[in-house]
């Protein structure tokens, strides 16, 4: 390992980073979102670290306590890791070399399709390559620490530096997703075929993880829109359910999820806020300082016992640190697919259980919300009820929806469309080549 790298690791670890890797150059070949010249002309290397993410607040989330406290912990996790970010960046630049962080989240490509959401710079993909983690069956990245429950960031650089050891393409795969699926079991909208793969170039080799039917389905319980699994015996934390899906499975083969996607999203009236909060902490770098205000509301022993007013603590500090009038702060429902992941089979089957055995959340009366025990009680309290959103209001949301995601991310990148173009044809010949199609 040369100066260079032995100082950077120094640097993490003072830090308090424990999980780290670096790539060079020959380890970079892929997707054009791991390609880091996009981020910085010139880059040629990365680095790439992991933060796990607070388990008593996972406990918390999944078990349907409260979920205050994860949503406060990515919160001030994902501020956290970009500081950290920016300044490794920083002092990669003291030692003479060029060096910018990525942000942590948000970070999309312009593209004629403005919900296909290509990252500029993917995290997941150059924490394989530097050798952190490797994709299980759900497609997040695993690790051997912490499972896929974690936060990751990378700064890119273009200083040379010398690749750390992969962990195997399919090492998660085979030894542990497969006598597992539990995050598969954990997905209220059932994005996932286990029983078929795809797989992602990186490097020459085929990386598998499970079939997606469908990312949009991924999107609807992300954004809250669609929280109820369809054996109706637990939800995420999304308090909307799309009519047709309870019950079922979606079916992408027989019906448009964008459009249901696009619809629902239209009705509920807070989606541009709620996308605006989501971004403004993954996206930008706020002032270290206000994280410190936050901690009022990270631990559940510190939380008012009343929801109402809970909710009134959180949005004060929305309001004035972020600029954002928001009423409902639980912006972030679901992620169940990385949240059971954990360091071992045991650990993500007892988050399972706390998932399943949590229940179902529904609004009840005076907007509280109510944690129901069954699919009856919950479509009962619904039916008594029910979220009504002024028609003025679904319209102002919609249009400044679908002018805030045009705005952010409509365009056309020709380079990066060729680029794309170009991976997947490889990809195709690899695939075919692989399993002698």
């Amino acid at each position: 390992m040369g100066a260079l790298e032995e100082d950077i690791r120094k640097f993490l670890k003072d830090q308090g980073i424990s999980v780290m890797g670096m790539a060079g150059p020959e380890r970079l070949e892929g997707p054009p979102s791991l390609d880091p010249s996009y981020t910085m002309r010139g880059a040629k290397s990365i680095v790439c670290f992991a933060m796990p993410m607070n388990v008593e607040a996972i406990y918390d989330f999944l078990s349907k306590k409260t979920p205050v406290t994860h949503n406060t912990d990515q919160l001030i996790a994902n501020q956290k890791i970009h500081h950290i970010a920016t300044r490794l960046a920083a002092y990669i630049k003291t030692m003479g070399h060029r060096a910018r962080a990525v942000p942590t989240n948000n970070n999309y490509r312009r593209s004629p399709d403005v919900f296909a959401t290509h990252p500029v710079f993917s995290h997941r993909f150059g924490a394989i390559a530097s050798g952190i983690g490797a994709q299980g069956m759900s497609g997040n990245v695993m690790t051997r620490e912490h499972g896929a429950a974690v936060y990751l960031s990378t700064v890119v650089t273009d200083a040379v530096l010398e690749s750390d050891p992969l962990i195997p393409a399919r090492y998660f795969v085979d030894n542990y997703c497969k006598k597992c699926l539990i995050c598969d079991k954990a997905c209220p909208a059932k994005m996932f075929e286990m029983d078929k793969e795809e797989y992602v170039l990186l490097n020459g080799e085929l990386h598998a993880r499970g079939k997606r039917r469908d990312i949009d389905l991924c999107n609807a319980s992300c954004f809250g829109l669609h929280g109820l699994a369809p054996d109706r015996t637990f939800s995420s934390w999304g308090l909307h359910w799309i009519t047709s899906w309870i019950g079922r499975e979606p079916d992408p083969m027989r019906e448009n999820i964008r459009l249901k996607l696009q619809k629902k999203g239209g009705a509920v009236g807070d989606s541009t806020d709620r996308y605006r909060l989501i971004r403004s902490l993954g996206f930008k770098l706020h002032p270290e300082e206000w994280i410190d205000d936050w901690k009022i509301v990270r631990r559940y022993e510190d939380l008012p016992e009343d929801e109402l007013e809970q909710r009134k603590v959180q949005s004060g500090l929305i309001r004035k640190y972020l600029g954002i009038n928001i009423t409902n702060t639980n912006v972030l429902t679901c992620g169940q697919c990385a949240l059971v992941c954990g360091p071992d089979i045991r650990e993500s089957a007892k988050r399972l259980k706390l998932l399943r055995e949590g229940g179902i959340v529904v609004t009840g009366k005076d907007g509280r919300t109510v944690v129901a025990r069954t699919f009856e009680e919950a479509a009962a309290i619904r039916k008594q009820y029910p979220l009504r959103v002024p028609r003025s209001r679904m319209l102002s949301d919609s249009l400044r929806s679908i002018f805030m995601w045009h705005r952010l991310y409509f365009g056309i990148e020709p380079v990066a469309t060729v680029r794309n173009w170009l991976y997947q044809r490889k990809l195709k010949r690899a695939v075919d080549a692989a399993y002698k199609r």
